[in-house]
């Protein structure tokens, strides 16, 4: 529909061409060609993310954890209340996404409205076109009737799809502003946990522990290629 409409838009503008305001309508509803089902659709997959399994993963765990005495004293305190905030910062994740997801069914609710009242502002302006063409056919008074109509039509037409469109571009950076948001907390999250990752202490085995920035997971390797430590006169260490 949309897509219709800014060609009609267009030829119209083309016949409307001593008008200025005749372009610049074809020029705004073309700022509108979107698919509103396509960004409903976006909005559900936002709103549909679901932590809870994972936050009942984590609250199992850390019960096993607990029965089992896999950890106990200061280091099961320790995994508890990282598992505490881990969770707590889940459930601001889950609030974000639903917000975002909102966000994205509102404009998709507005660029619906939006393209309705372009293909009828579309359909007047080709009205109009047509009443212009027909004016040429009645000079003098006639035609100046028509011109002043014309104008005052495009006019309204104008500042009404004006309107609709600073609406959508505020939406949109309001969302964007949003999104931006959501995506640096996401990965001040994944930095928090790779940097309270435990990375234990392999010296006594002449093993150590390599971070790799690209996974975040870490390996085990051996100290001076597997070469042996050797201590020299002079406290020198050879390796």
């Amino acid at each position: 529909m949309i897509i219709t409409a800014s060609t009609q838009a267009n030829a119209a503008a083309v016949v409307l061409f001593q008008y200025p305001i005749a372009r610049n309508i074809a020029l705004m509803i073309g700022t509108l060609v979107c698919n509103p089902g396509s960004i409903a659709a976006a909005a559900k997959v936002w709103e549909e993310v679901a932590v809870e399994p994972i936050k009942n993963q984590v609250a199992q765990l850390k019960q096993e954890i607990e029965e089992k005495g896999y950890w106990k004293g200061p280091a099961y305190v320790v995994f508890s209340d990282a598992v505490d905030i881990f969770t707590g910062q889940l459930e601001t994740t889950e609030s974000y996404f639903k917000s975002v997801g909102s966000g994205v069914d509102k404009i998709a609710g507005l660029y619906h409205f939006a393209v309705q009242v372009a293909f009828w502002v579309a359909a007047i302006m080709t009205i109009a076109a047509g009443y212009q063409v027909v004016s040429y056919f009645f000079p003098g008074a006639g035609q100046v009737a028509a011109r002043v109509t014309i104008n005052s039509l495009l006019t309204s037409l104008g500042t009404a799809l004006r309107g609709i469109v600073s609406k959508k571009v505020k939406s949109v950076a309001m969302l964007t502003g949003l999104v931006v948001a959501v995506n640096a907390m996401c990965a001040m999250m994944t930095s928090s946990i790779d940097k309270g990752r435990p990375k234990p202490d392999f010296a006594s085995a002449d093993l150590e522990y390599t971070n790799k920035s690209s996974t975040g997971v870490g390996t085990l390797q051996r100290k001076n290629g597997g070469m042996p430590s050797v201590n020299l006169p002079g406290g020198g260490l050879l390796g």
